[in-house]
């Protein structure tokens, strides 16, 4: 899965902005899809029929945070607006690229600053780009390259929030063939800026069941207070208990649960305060959606060097494959009621 991550990973495809990654993903869905489609919204949408009467949706979403050009001055400096959720901390310095170009971030040198601004964090508005290709209008993403860390199986990159996710999906369903559910791999556009695409997709297929497929925030860093990490590299991926929105369901969670336990795959809950996924969106379409979300073990998200563990990945991929293969319809009915 590695490969696959990796060129996920590198592709442009900020929010409003994902048609390589869409293109991307229908090109390794194509052939084991009964029908796939590209709605209205962008989101692809590749289906296998089942031989029972309930339908599951999976949903990753293909975007990545960025940036858009606002306004250029006189002497060519380019001004950003946030395309989903930025730490305005770590940006001076990085490079950031267009489909075609690139620029590089900067605000003002310490030198041009009193002592008192000196101490303070770099805010959103102290951000300037130089480049001399930029357009107003044009949109950037982090410009960086998946690469092994030194340790087996750990791996840098931007973006693996989602495409983490998208390669689970991926990989999960070419394995299955012959499966009770109908199931719909979605990946979702428009994620970082609202959910926007998972809602567009779950009204359209309205699933009886939907599971997100998602990076997880991994804790298990040096900062701060000493603490116990809730979430750690290498020890399986996370099945959401809650964020801030979606409680997710517990029979539902119970399946794979006993799913993981009982095909020794290792696996972590998360519980969170802050955040989300499109399960914030699906599991209220319509007249509800009993949802849940699996997520790899990520640090540093929304930044350009996310890092996380291919047996995370892995795993979380084995896992959802096996619930797909497993899940009947009494199953089904035993977790609707």
């Amino acid at each position: 899965m590695k490969e696959l991550l990796t060129q996920l990973a590198n592709l442009y495809g900020t929010s409003g902005r994902e048609t390589s990654v869409a293109s991307f993903v229908k090109s390794k869905l194509r052939e084991s899809a009964d029908n796939l489609e590209t709605d209205k919204f962008g989101n692809v949408i590749a289906t296998k029929e089942g031989t029972s009467d309930f339908s599951i949706m999976l949903a990753a979403h293909i975007d990545e945070i960025g940036l858009a050009i606002e306004k250029i001055d006189e002497e060519g400096f380019a001004y950003p607006s946030r395309v989903g959720g930025w730490d305005p901390r770590i940006l001076p310095g990085k490079p950031m690229r267009t489909e075609k170009g690139w620029g590089v971030i900067s605000t003002s040198p310490r030198e041009l600053l009193s002592e008192e601004d000196q101490e303070k964090a770099v805010q959103h508005n102290d951000l300037f780009i130089e480049s001399h290709n930029l357009t107003t209008g044009e949109f950037l993403v982090q410009d960086a390259q998946v690469a092994e860390l030194g340790k087996p199986n750990r791996i840098v990159g931007k973006s693996f929030d989602d495409r983490a996710g998208v390669a689970m999906m991926i990989k999960a369903f070419n394995e299955i063939e012959s499966v009770k559910p109908t199931i719909h791999a979605v990946g979702t556009v428009q994620e970082e800026v609202g959910l926007r695409g998972a809602g567009v997709a779950a009204y359209k297929l309205n699933p009886d069941l939907g599971i997100v497929l998602e990076t997880a925030l991994a804790d298990d860093v040096p900062v701060g207070e000493p603490h116990t990490p809730v979430l750690k590299l290498g020890e399986g991926p996370a099945i959401t208990v809650k964020d801030a929105t979606v409680i997710s369901h517990p029979k539902l969670n119970d399946f794979l649960i006993n799913t993981a336990e009982k095909r020794d795959i290792p696996y972590q809950l998360e519980l969170l305060e802050h955040g989300g996924t499109d399960a914030g969106r699906i599991h209220i379409t319509r007249e509800g959606v009993p949802s849940t979300v699996i997520g790899v073990p990520t640090r540093y998200l929304h930044s350009p060097i996310e890092v996380l563990d291919l047996n995370d990945l892995e795993a979380g991929a084995k896992l959802l494959e096996s619930v797909l293969r497993n899940l009947s319809e009494s199953d089904y009915e035993e977790i609707s009621t």
